[in-house]
């Protein structure tokens, strides 16, 4: 019997996808600012970047990184 492996489309993937969002006020700045991403890592520079030229915040601890984490959520939440 022979094994046959089927590999998503990358519509298939897309629409498979959970999208994650990222609103700036929720970590505490009077900011309108949102991100839709596909992942944490994907969004992360993007928020991070956002957060040097628009708040001037430039070096993120852990903590930080660790809030920003706990605010992006999933389409479902």
């Amino acid at each position: 019997m022979e094994l046959l492996f089927l590999h998503p489309t990358d519509e298939e993937t897309t629409m498979n996808a959970v999208t994650r969002h990222f609103h700036c006020k929720d970590v505490g700045y009077d900011c309108d600012w949102q991100l839709e991403g596909q992942s944490e890592d994907e969004m992360l520079p993007v928020i991070e970047k956002h957060a040097a030229e628009v708040h001037n915040l430039t070096h993120f601890k852990s903590e930080a990184v660790e809030h920003v984490k706990e605010a992006i959520r999933k389409n479902d939440q």
